[in-house]
């Protein structure tokens, strides 16, 4: 019996090696597809509130002079500076963080002159050499709110609502923590007191190396620390809110008792501190919470606090200030409702399709005559496929489909397709405005009755 040849079916696999492809950094991110559906949810959420508590924007450079951040950082920041090979004297590093940035060209460019500009905002990349683990990256994007000139507990409670209110509409549980670090003069003789609980027999030991490196240089720091052991420890550790100056006490409460008027969730946490050393006076912080309400996860999504030292500082004059930062990626971490966000289709989408030369001419002119009217159109011009152009608008949720051949061409007319019933009329071309307008009039009326969706 004669053998038979293998057919491609049964004959052994072959192993493809895998070639020498150039792979993402450790720390870096992409946002593709439904990642930046969601990067771009949360980025015009965060526009949309700026602008509406009269916020205004500003955009600085990624490159930053490393004296920027010298005076005015937290502890050990510098070891986790990124830096940029420079001209000779220059020493530059990419920004770990906005505020300084918007401090710097709010000096720069006499910003303090129009009393309106008081209130800045910005959305932006930040760059950090961290540890490599989940939630912190090399690069990453905050969004920053500052209220420069203001010495009013109203203006804390002012950005831990619009950061409340953010995560409240992205749908996201989160508690504000909020503490006292009170002034200079305050901290003085609590750090005394602070670094001789420390020292006591027994308790260094316990400390984690970064916390034992800190002690006789930061020790405020190590209220900070999220190391299980250091955690554990510092609740053993005196409270800040005992040294507290009249001034400084009478001022965190009224800052509690505007959150409690503004019905705020909020926890007093005697020992935050925040990492920055510029800050005095309120600081917070929003934690993510479980169903339950429990605190869930080390890794705060936003926080901020009161500088009222740091313009100075830097060069100008004495003026109080009080900011805010929220993590981007962070906060898309916690979105629970993604393919929501994903799946949400834009309102009022008109599709034009067509079918041929003359038509596709015809369809681009008239794509190009309602877009400048305002209608929310979209084409697949590049398809000559009548049959994939529907399906593209069925896709993208089109509530209308205008199509267009040789017969509608030779007639002066349009189809027009209602997407959600499938429902077709033929309308004279140079009345389809008008009939347009009128539906979308129409639809609009329902959904008001309807009331909004899920994301409003």
């Amino acid at each position: 019996m004669p053998r038979r040849k293998k057919t491609e079916a049964n004959a052994p696999s072959v192993k493809i090696e895998k070639r020498n492809m150039p792979n993402r950094l450790l720390g870096t991110k992409d946002f593709v597809d439904s990642e930046y559906a969601c990067f771009d949810f949360v980025v015009n959420k965060a526009l949309e509130l700026a602008k509406l508590y009269s916020f205004a924007q500003v955009k600085t450079p990624i490159l930053e002079s490393l004296d920027l951040f010298k005076k005015s950082t937290r502890r050990n920041l510098e070891k986790e500076f990124l830096s940029v090979e420079a001209e000779k004297n220059e020493k530059i590093v990419l920004r770990p963080e906005l505020t300084q940035g918007i401090i710097r060209a709010y000096l720069e460019n006499n910003l303090s002159e129009n009393i309106k500009l008081s209130r800045l905002f910005s959305i932006g990349q930040i760059f950090r050499h961290e540890k490599l683990q989940s939630g912190r990256y090399r690069e990453s994007n905050q969004f920053n709110l500052e209220i420069i000139g203001e010495k009013k507990p109203m203006a804390e409670a002012l950005l831990i609502t619009i950061a409340n209110n953010f995560f409240a509409e992205l749908q996201i549980k989160a508690q504000v923590q909020i503490n006292s670090i009170g002034s200079l003069d305050c901290r003085k003789e609590y750090c005394n007191k602070l670094l001789n609980f420390y020292k006591e027999r027994g308790r260094k030991s316990k400390l984690c190396n970064c916390c034992k490196n800190s002690l006789g240089k930061n020790c405020l720091s190590l209220l900070d620390c999220k190391e299980d052991s250091c955690i554990k420890l510092r609740e053993e550790a005196p409270q800040i809110a005992d040294f507290l100056s009249d001034e400084s006490r009478e001022y965190f409460t009224k800052t509690l008792e505007f959150l409690d008027e503004l019905g705020v969730n909020y926890n007093f946490n005697p020992y935050l501190v925040r990492g920055l050393n510029y800050y005095n006076d309120t600081v917070f912080e929003f934690w993510p919470i479980n169903e339950e309400g429990v605190v869930s996860g080390k890794m705060a999504l936003g926080g901020g606090g009161r500088y009222d030292s740091l313009i100075e500082s830097l060069g100008g004059d004495s003026t109080p200030a009080v900011g805010l930062a929220i993590g981007i990626e962070r906060t898309i971490s916690k979105l629970k409702d993604k393919h929501l966000i994903v799946n949400k289709g834009e309102d009022d989408i008109v599709f034009i399709a067509q079918l041929g030369e003359q038509a596709k001419l015809k369809a681009l002119q008239l794509f190009e005559d309602l877009r400048k009217e305002g209608f929310n159109v979209r084409q697949s011009f590049a398809s000559d496929s009548l049959k994939i152009q529907v399906e593209e608008a069925t896709a993208m949720k089109a509530r209308t489909c205008l199509i267009m051949g040789k017969k509608e061409i030779m007639d002066g007319t349009i189809l027009m397709r209602d997407m959600d019933s499938g429902a077709q009329e033929t309308v004279v071309f140079k009345k389809v405005k008008e009939r347009l307008e009128k539906k979308v009039n129409q639809e609009k009326k329902v959904m008001s009755r309807k009331g909004g969706g899920l994301y409003g």
